[in-house]
This record gives structure tokens, sequence and C-alpha cells, in this order.
């Protein structure tokens, strides 16, 4: 509920933002002053509207060294405006330039010119829309914090970080803008905000380049301590590819790319590109941080049921070090909440028999907790699953068993650091609360791991990922329609 709050700011403030901005228009929209560009001063100045009666000239001025004109929004219609001006005894000097004037309903004055969208009260629109941005930020930071503290990790946790990631670079490049007086109308606004995506880029490059170099050493240790598979060059495939991607995007300095680029459609599909890597980018540094601080949380001491999760046992039924290690793990929190306040927690091994397995990994985990003198009524072994949505499914079914609610109880998983974040998303997934307990496991083992953790959060929600980008591209591509129309 609390978490429902703090997004109801948001859209409290998104409706006050726009509520400003459209009261702001709709009382200075009706007048617009039109700035022509640098030149010197003449003695006379005459404007021409065509066609008539669509907008008032109602004054002409210079101002700074340019030509201003006032007018006022007769009624709805398109007139382009030129203007003449003459210097001492010369002839009159006709400047028609690309001055266009839409006059939209309720006598809004619209300014269309070549590369120039701008409007009376456009200022208010982008103080609002930095306002916004800023409460976005705060919001949705404050939101990752609040989810870290309850350990309440998950995809909602992660979306905050990574919106916050976004919208604080797009906050602090627009007040960086607004601070230096770049923003001139609201077409070179949204130019800024449409270019964002590229600043962003950059700004992640050097923490995706850590990153990616980071991955590429486990890996090489990985492959000489694990052997040459697939799997264990995972790291070094995806600091390949996002290095390619990275180069080809920021632009290789070839008349190749310079020409690629200068062609609209594909200019248009690059930038493209990069909002699409910005997203991933800022999903993939916040999914980081979760599972870091999910690895760093320690649930409060009132469990009443530990599941511990299988990750398979030697061929001789005894637990491999990964396995034990999230058993000890178990045994350990559970020892210091009884030394703490008494209670004791029951475990649930959780892990079916594989085809090479001599027994379960439930059974074998069952057979080690006896032997660190944890008696049998304390165990409830799960025998079935064959991966870790089974083990949160069928664990629960047997919490069920012997507890009747599950949500009436306090629950707690056992399983190895790269692991705990998956295992926040899968309980929550079959209908329960769950807090983590984290098992360490050898470091080059972890970024590997985690990699491959990362793709499964994606193909989870792979549908509202392509959601994303069809929205992301629709949204760029409509822009660039709409600027090329002006």
């Amino acid at each position: 509920m609390k978490k429902n709050k703090k997004l109801w700011i948001i859209v409290i403030g998104a409706v006050i933002a726009f509520i400003v901005a459209a009261v702001t228009i709709l009382t200075q929209g009706s007048r617009y002053t039109m700035r022509t560009g640098n030149m010197s001063e003449p003695i006379k100045m005459e404007v021409v509207t065509e066609p008539e009666g669509i907008v008032e000239v109602e004054n002409v001025r210079m101002e700074n060294g340019e030509m201003v004109i006032d007018f006022k929004a007769l009624r709805q219609g398109r007139t382009n405006i030129s203007y003449r001006y003459q210097y001492e005894e010369e002839e009159f000097i006709n400047e028609r330039g690309n001055y266009v004037l839409d006059v939209l309903p309720f006598n809004i004055i619209v300014e269309n010119s070549h590369y120039i969208t701008n409007f009376s009260g456009y200022m208010t629109v982008v103080i609002a829309f930095v306002c916004l941005m800023f409460l976005t930020t705060c919001v949705m930071l404050w939101s990752f914090i609040d989810y870290w503290r309850h350990g309440e990790f998950g995809y909602k946790m992660i979306i905050c970080g990574g919106v916050g990631i976004y919208s604080g670079v797009l906050w602090l490049f627009i007040v960086y803008k607004l601070l230096n007086n770049w923003v001139k109308h609201f077409a070179h606004f949204m130019q800024e905000v449409s270019e964002t995506g590229g600043i962003v880029f950059l700004v992640l490059t050097p923490a995706m380049f850590i990153l990616s170099f980071l991955l590429s050493l486990s890996n090489i240790q990985l492959i000489r301590k694990e052997g040459k598979r697939p799997v264990n060059a995972l790291g070094i495939i995806f600091g390949i590819l996002w290095a390619l991607a990275t180069a080809a995007l920021l632009g290789f300095n070839s008349e190749l790319f310079i020409w690629l680029w200068s062609n609209p459609t594909i200019s248009v599909i690059r930038f493209a590109l990069i909002y699409i890597i910005d997203y991933f980018e800022c999903l993939f540094l916040s999914t980081v941080a979760c599972a870091f601080l999910s690895t760093r949380y320690l649930p409060p001491y009132d469990r009443d049921y530990i599941i511990i999760l299988g990750c398979g046992i030697n061929r001789d039924g005894t637990l491999t070090p990964l396995l034990k290690g999230r058993v000890d793990s178990a045994i350990r929190f559970a020892s210091a909440q009884a030394e703490k306040n008494g209670k004791l927690a029951a475990f649930v091994p959780s892990g079916g028999q594989g085809a090479d397995e001599v027994i379960s990994e439930s059974e074998a985990m069952s057979r080690y907790l006896r032997s660190q003198d944890i008696p049998p009524e304390r165990i409830l072994k799960e025998g079935k699953s064959t991966n870790t949505f089974e083990n949160m499914q069928f664990s629960r079914d047997v919490i069920e068993k012997d507890c009747g609610d599950i949500t009436q109880k306090k629950i707690a998983f056992a399983t190895t650091n790269y692991h705990v974040l998956r295992g926040y998303i899968l309980s929550k997934k079959n209908g329960y609360d769950a807090k983590g307990i984290s098992a360490k496991t050898k470091m080059y083992f972890y970024p590997n791991a985690f990699l491959r953790e990362f793709i499964g959060l994606l193909a989870d929600q792979k549908w509202k990922h392509l959601a994303v980008i069809l929205l992301i591209c629709g949204l760029f591509f409509g822009y660039s329609i709409l600027s090329n129309h002006y």
C-alpha cells in the first residue's frame, strides 16, 4: 500500500504539472511574440500576413538587435508571415523566410516555421516537465530504497531503479541545458529530450564497460577452473557484443558511418536502438544493484520455515560444496534465530532426484541436517521439484500441509548468492512472500551465474519487454514524423 502511495505522488505531480501547463497556455496562448533574427536596425518595418484575418499584428519593434513582432489570434487557421524593412534611403527589402503561424482551438498561436515549433508559455511547460522528472527520480529512488529496507526484492524494485537512473540523467541534462540558456523554443526542448537517449548511453558506457570487463575476466577464470563450455563464456560473449554495439551506435570515424547516420531513416533507427539499449542497460544496472543488495539483506529472526533450494548432489549421495553452502547458511540462520528469541524454524529441503542421482536432493539434504543435530520433526522434505519454480511451488504445498495458510507464516529460503534475487521473484509468483538467506560461492563463478539469472529474468517478462521496445519505437518514429511534417 505504501508503495502505491508513492506512485500516486507521481500521478498527482503529473496532473498538477499538466494543469499548470494547460492554464498557462490557455491564458497566454492567444498572443505570441515572434523573433526574426539579428539584423541592423532599419528606419521602417512592415509585416504582411497571408491570408489576413487569422492573426493581428499588434506591435513591431527592434529588441537586442533583432526584429520582434507581437501577434494576437483572431480565428483558427494557418497564415504565412513575411516582413519588409528599409535602411535609410534604400528601397524596401522583402524578407519572407519560413514563418508560419497556426491558430488552434481556444485561439492558441503555435509557430510552425522551419525547425521551430513554439508557443507562448512553452517555458512553463519545460519547467513543469523538469519538476516532474525530478519528482519521478526522487520517488523511484525512494521506492527502490524502501523495497531494499523491507526486503521486497523483485521486478518492481528493478523497475524503480531503472526508471530512477534514466529520469535522473534526463533531469540533470535538461537542467544543465536550461542553466546554459540552450533551450530557445519548444521544438529545441523536444529535440534535447529526444537526444537524451544518446546522453544516457554515454553516461552509462563507463559503468557498462567496467561490468563487461569484469565479466570477461571472471569467465577466463571460470573456463580455467570449470572447463571449456559455451555457458562458461557468456560474460565474454556479452562483453564482445556490447562493445561492438557501442562502437557502431556511437559511430566509427569513417566515411561509411558518416554516410549511414546522415540518412534520415537509418538515423531514426539508430536513435531508436540507442533508446532500447538504454532501457536494457538501466534494467541491467538496476538488476545488478538489486541482486547485490538481496545478498546483503538479512531476514528478521522470526521465520517459521526455511526452504533450502536444491542444486544437484554428488554421485555417492553426498552434498556438493554449492549445496552444502546453502544448507549450512540455513542452519546458521536458524541457530542465530533460536539464540536471539528462542524461536525454532522448520527446514524444508527441496529438490527431486535427477537421472544421474542415487537419491533425491531433499533426502541428501535431510541426511546432512540430521548429521548436524537437527531433529527429524523439524525437517519437512519436498522431493518432487526439478527447477527453482517447482522448488517454491511444491515447498508451499508441503508447508501448507503442515500449517495451513502459508501467507500467515514467516518464510525464508536459503540459496547461493547469485540465485537469491530469482528466489524472491519466484516465491511471489507462487503467492507468498519469502526472505532470502544468501550462501557464498566462488567469486569467479558469481558474475557468469548472475548473467544467466539476468537472462532468465528477461525471459520471464519477455512480453512486457517487447511491449516497451515497441512503445519506444512507436514514440520515436511518431516524433520523427511529426518533426519532419513541420
